[in-house]
């Protein structure tokens, strides 16, 4: 894609030079210079659009459209002037030869015909030429691509990221052409979304981005943030267990006094929330931040089944997402055991520590924040039954025959 780019780029630029040669021996018509002078108008309006990181397919193409429509003008214009031409003929003084027996032009005649150029404008012509080798749509002559990745199961990405590290630009879109089915049950959508994470990883260990040649380096950091997003099932564990250690046992989390914790936990937490609210434009961002911290059994799962994967060749058992179901799913206890277990043990560690408090064995202020902390994990975690016991579709499929109205 970069040598494509670059070879219409010295396109633009020696059409510009045409043009302005053109354009230059052409002033001797009155209306070939202005149409010559319209064209080079849109070609280097074309190369300015093309500088400033237009999509070379969109900018070859307005040209062409744009370079054929003024030629379809100008066409139009010799048109009307042979016409007019043909109506001068019509009124011209005529003599009968009757040797020849025809009719025959007198010499005014001639040299008035001679003063008009019936010829087309070649120069419109020969930019049509140069705008039909700025088409970037020639199958014929485009370098040869395996467009499709196959190193990872998530081959959407994974073919993403090798089209951008070929030198290909990814535009916003904003027709919707196609709507998809999402998982109706939470075992589907947890087999779904461990399929994701693992060719999420897959990639990263086969082909990481901080590697890999052809990435500008925006798209090196947001494609591998992508990927060990999701190591951060370790780090959940981690913030999960930190109050109930210390409501069970008094060993603080963190090693510091409280106010120079808060001050610089609030302003982070604070902060990170209001970046929620403005990249998401007003959309709801609360359910995809608890299931970030609420999945962590399937994060950790992803990262020793992909590696396992990759290092010992060990397969990942592939399996197609259904998205409708016929019946009830039954609820999936052994997937989502581990976040039934936290929420007991937070709620067990809550009491204790609350106890403690009532005995004088612990610190008041450290178990209430401690306390916060685990009411804010039960919150996260609450998603894990609510999802099990959802059933929203499936509970309209004994009216599967009633008819549309």
């Amino acid at each position: 894609m970069r040598d494509v780019e670059r070879t219409v780029r010295l396109s633009l630029r020696a059409s510009e030079r045409m043009l302005a040669r053109a354009q230059r021996a052409a002033r001797a018509d009155a209306a070939t210079p202005g149409v010559i002078g319209q064209v080079r108008a849109r070609v280097e309006e074309a190369s300015a659009r093309l500088r400033a990181g237009e999509s070379v397919g969109e900018v070859t193409y307005r040209l062409q459209r744009e370079v054929d429509e003024l030629s379809r003008s100008a066409v139009r214009g010799d048109i009307a002037a042979m016409e007019e031409d043909l109506r001068a003929i019509a009124a011209l003084p005529v003599e009968a030869d009757s040797e020849l027996g025809a009719f025959v032009v007198d010499e005014v005649a001639l040299e008035r015909l001679a003063e008009r150029d019936l010829s087309p404008l070649a120069a419109i012509e020969s930019v049509q030429r140069i705008a039909d080798t700025l088409a970037v749509d020639r199958p014929g002559q485009a370098q040869p691509v395996m467009p499709m990745a196959t190193i990872s199961v998530t081959e959407d990405m994974a073919t993403a990221m090798q089209l951008h590290a070929g030198g290909w630009r990814s535009v916003y879109h904003h027709e919707l052409l196609a709507t998809g089915l999402a998982p109706e049950d939470l075992g589907t959508m947890l087999g779904q979304r461990l399929r994701w994470a693992q060719g999420t990883l897959q990639v990263m260990l086969k082909d990481n981005p901080l590697l890999k040649r052809g990435l500008s380096g925006g798209q090196r950091l947001m494609y591998f943030a992508t990927m060990w997003s999701y190591l951060s099932g370790f780090a959940s564990v981690v913030y999960l267990a930190a109050p109930v250690i210390y409501l069970l046992t008094g060993v603080m989390p963190v090693t510091a006094w409280s106010v120079d914790f808060f001050a610089r936990f609030i302003p982070y937490f604070v902060l990170s929330q209001l970046m929620f609210l403005v990249a998401a434009r007003g959309l709801r961002t609360w359910r995809g931040q608890q299931y970030s911290l609420a999945l962590f059994p399937l994060w950790i799962r992803a990262c020793w089944t992909a590696a396992a994967n990759v290092w010992f060749k060990r397969p990942l058992g592939f399996v197609v997402t259904p998205k409708e179901r016929e019946g009830r799913a039954p609820i999936p206890w052994r997937q989502i055991w581990p976040q039934l277990t936290a929420m007991v043990v937070l709620v067990v560690a809550a009491i204790v520590g609350v106890l403690r408090v009532v005995a004088g064995t612990a610190d008041g202020v450290g178990t209430l924040v401690n306390t916060v902390w685990v009411i804010y994990d039960l919150v996260v975690l609450s998603i894990i039954p609510r999802a099990a016991l959802y059933r929203g579709p499936v509970a309209h499929a004994a009216r599967k025959d009633t008819p549309f109205r």
